[in-house]
C-alpha cells in the first residue's frame, strides 16, 4: 500500500534584493522571509543565476531556516532552476534537503506584483 507523501505549501514575502554582476550574466539574491506549513516562520535567501544579460532561464539556490513553533530550528538548502513564465513572474523548481533528513520537490512562483514567493513542497518518495 502506497504511503501519502507530504506537502507543504509556503508563502513568503521579500525583503530585499542584491544584484551581483557576472561576467557575462549576473545573480539576484532575494531575502524572503514568511511561513511554511508544519515549519512556522521561515527565512532566506533565494539567489538566480543568468549566464547571459537577457536570460529568460538559469540555475537556483536556496538556503533557509524554519523556526518551529516549539523552539526548534531546521536549516534547508536547494538546487534547482527558474524560467520566466509571465509578465514579471519567474517559475522556481528545485530539489530541496532539509536538516531533518527530509527531501522534497518544490515549485513555486516569483511574482513583482506584490514581491511574493508561493509554491508547494512534495516529499520525494
Amino acid at each position: 500500500m502506497a504511503t501519502a507523501k507530504k506537502s507543504v505549501n509556503f508563502a513568503f514575502k521579500s525583503t530585499s534584493v542584491t544584484y551581483m554582476e557576472i561576467p557575462g550574466g549576473g545573480i539576484n539574491h532575494i531575502n524572503l522571509e514568511g511561513t511554511a506549513t508544519g515549519f512556522g516562520t521561515v527565512l532566506g535567501t533565494l539567489s538566480l543565476y543568468a549566464d547571459s544579460h537577457g536570460a529568460k532561464a538559469g540555475r537556483t539556490k536556496w538556503i533557509g531556516t524554519a523556526y518551529l513553533d516549539n523552539g526548534e530550528q531546521v536549516r534547508s538548502t536547494s538546487e534547482g532552476f527558474w524560467q520566466e513564465s509571465g509578465k514579471h513572474k519567474w517559475r522556481v523548481r528545485g530539489t530541496l534537503c532539509n536538516s531533518l533528513g527530509d527531501v522534497y520537490q518544490s515549485d513555486g512562483v516569483i511574482s513583482l506584483d506584490g514581491r511574493t514567493y508561493k509554491g508547494t513542497l512534495t516529499e520525494s518518495a
